[in-house]
C-alpha cells in the first residue's frame, strides 16, 4: 500500500498572493473612502461657492435689474477661447470650467432678466430658496436659489464637475498607494527569493548526502528562523546514529555471548552421544539442559534490554504505588529465595506514589533483588527499604555478600560486564536493564557498600507524584 503523498505548497507564492490580496483589499477600501471624503468635501466647497456667487450677483446685478425694463434677458457671455478650450489648464482669459458654471436672475413674475451664456433659457430650478438638484435637458445641475426683493438669483454648476473633482482626488490618493503597493510586492518577492536561498541550499545538501551518512548538517550562513530546524535535524541524526551504534553493539555482543553457551550445549550433547554408559550420558544431558536454560535466560535478558532501550514496549505512564510494587515482587520471589536458604524483608515508612510503568518498575526491583540474591551469602538476608526524602522516593536493596571494590561499582552497569570473582551463571545484563529503566523514569541509581563494609546497597531515587 502506497503512502499518501504529502501536500506541498510554495511558501513564497502563498505569501506573495496573500500580500497582493491584502494590498488590493486595503487600497480598494482606501480608494472608496478617499472618494467619498473627496465627494463630501467638494460638495461643501462648491455649495459654499454657489451661495457666495449668488450673494455677489444679488448685490451687484439683481437689484439694478429688478427696476430695469428689458425686452430680452441680459446674457453675460464668456470669451470664445473658453468655449473651444480642450485643456483644463488655466488660460489668460479665464478657465474652461467657467462653461460648466451658470447663473440666472428671474423676476418674481417669471421673467428672465439675466443669465450666463452657459445657462439655459428655462429655469434651472423652481423659484424656491435653498440648495437642490435638477435635471435640465440632458444635464444634471447643482442649484442654489436666493430671493432678493422681487427677484430670484439662481446659481448652478454641472454635476459632472463635482464627480470629476472627487474622481481626481480619489485617484491622486490611491494611485501612489497602488504604485507603492506593487513596488512593495516586488520588493517582498525579491527579499523572499533571497531569504529562501538557505532553504534551497539545505535541501541540496540533504539530497547530495549518501544514504549511510549520519553526520550533522551545517550551512555557511544560517538564518535564525532556520537554526532550530537544523538543530533538531542534527539532533535526530545524532539519535539515529546512537541507535544504530547501540543496535550494532547489541548484535555483536549478543552474537558473542550466545556463541559460548550454545557451543557448550553442543559439546555436552556430543558427549552424551559418545557416552559409554547411562550415568555418563545422563550427566552430559543434565549439563546440556542447564546450559540451554542459561542460554534461554540470556536470550530473554537480551530481548528485554533491546525492547527497553528501543522503547518498543507499550509505555503508558501512570501513578504507581511503590509499596504495592515491592509487595508484589517480594511475594513472587520469596519462594525462590527460601529454596536458596535466603530471607527477604521489607521496611516501608509509608507508601510513595510515582509516575511510571508498573511492569518496568517491577522488572527493575526484581532484577535488583535477583542480583542481590546471586551475589549474597547462601543463608543471608536481603533488605528492601522504601523511604521518602523531600520530593524523591528512595528504594534500596541491600545484601550481606562479599563487598565489591569501589572502582568496580560503576562498571557493573555496563552491559555484559561482570566483576572479577563474581558468582557464575550471570551474564552482566541485570543492572544494565535496571539502569535503562531508571533513566526512562527520570530516576537515578547508584551502588555503594553497606555502612559496616559488608555487602552492597543499590539505591534508586525516583521523583514522586506531587499532589
Amino acid at each position: 500500500m502506497k503512502a499518501r503523498a504529502a501536500h506541498t505548497y510554495s511558501s513564497r507564492r502563498r505569501l506573495v498572493v496573500t500580500t497582493l490580496l491584502c494590498i488590493v483589499l486595503i487600497f480598494s477600501g482606501i480608494g472608496v473612502v478617499a472618494q467619498l471624503v473627496a465627494r463630501h468635501e467638494s460638495e461643501e466647497l462648491f455649495s459654499a461657492r454657489l451661495a457666495t456667487s449668488a450673494r455677489v450677483l444679488e448685490a451687484l446685478v439683481a437689484q439694478p435689474l429688478a427696476s430695469a425694463s428689458l425686452a430680452q434677458p441680459l446674457v453675460i457671455r464668456l470669451p470664445p477661447e473658453l468655449e473651444s478650450a480642450a485643456s483644463d489648464a488655466p488660460e489668460s482669459v479665464g478657465h474652461r470650467y467657467e462653461t460648466k458654471i451658470a447663473f440666472q436672475v428671474w423676476r418674481e413674475d417669471g421673467v428672465l432678466l439675466a443669465r450666463s451664456a452657459s445657462a439655459p433659457d428655462e429655469a434651472l430650478a423652481p423659484l424656491a430658496p435653498g440648495f437642490s438638484v435638477h435635471q435640465v435637458g440632458d444635464t444634471l445641475w447643482e442649484v442654489f436659489a436666493l430671493r432678493s426683493g422681487r427677484t430670484w438669483v439662481i446659481t448652478a454648476e454641472k454635476e459632472e464637475v463635482r464627480d470629476e473633482l472627487a474622481e481626481y482626488i480619489g485617484m491622486s490618493i490611491t494611485a501612489p498607494l497602488l504604485v507603492g503597493g506593487i513596488l512593495m510586492l516586488v520588493a517582498v518577492n525579491v527579499v523572499l527569493l533571497y531569504s529562501m536561498r538557505p532553504l534551497k541550499e539545505l535541501a541540496a545538501r540533504i539530497a547530495a548526502r549518501s544514504p549511510d551518512s549520519l553526520d550533522g548538517i551545517a550551512l555557511p550562513k544560517t538564518p535564525v528562523e532556520l537554526a532550530p530546524i537544523i538543530h533538531e535535524l542534527n539532533s535526530l541524526l545524532d539519535r539515529i546514529k546512537a541507535a544504530f551504534a547501540r543496535e550494532q553493539r547489541f548484535i555483536d555482543a549478543a552474537a558473542h555471548e550466545i556463541r559460548t553457551p550454545i557451543a557448550a550445549v553442543q559439546l555436552h550433547i556430543e558427549n552424551a552421544m559418545r557416552a559409554a554408559g547411562e550415568a555418563e550420558r545422563g550427566e552430559s544431558l543434565a549439563q546440556a539442559l542447564a546450559g540451554a536454560r542459561r542460554t534461554s535466560k540470556l536470550a530473554e535478558n537480551l530481548l528485554t534490554l533491546s525492547r527497553i532501550s528501543a522503547r518498543s514496549d507499550d509505555y503508558a505512564p501512570r501513578q504507581v504505588s511503590l509499596l504495592e510494587v515491592c509487595q508484589d515482587v517480594i511475594g513472587t520471589l520469596d519462594p525462590l529465595l527460601e529454596r536458596r536458604g535466603q530471607a527477604i524483608s521489607l521496611d516501608a515508612e509509608h507508601d510513595v506514589r510515582v509516575w511510571g510503568e508498573p511492569t518496568q518498575l517491577r522488572r527493575l526491583l526484581q532484577n535488583l533483588i535477583d542480583n542481590a540474591s546471586v551475589h549474597g551469602t547462601a543463608a543471608g538476608e536481603i533488605q528492601v527499604r522504601l523511604m521518602r526524602r523531600g520530593d524523591r522516593a528512595l528504594l534500596t536493596v541491600a545484601n550481606d555478600g562479599a563487598p565489591i571494590p569501589v572502582e568496580e561499582l560503576e562498571k557493573l552497569f555496563t552491559p555484559y560486564y561482570r566483576a572479577p570473582g563474581a558468582a557464575p551463571g550471570g551474564h552482566g545484563l541485570g543492572l544494565a536493564i535496571v539502569k535503562e529503566i531508571a533513566a526512562q523514569h527520570q530516576a537515578s541509581i547508584s551502588l555503594r557498600r553497606n555502612p559496616d563494609g559488608q555487602g552492597t546497597v543499590a539505591e534508586v531515587s525516583l521523583p514522586i507524584v506531587q499532589n
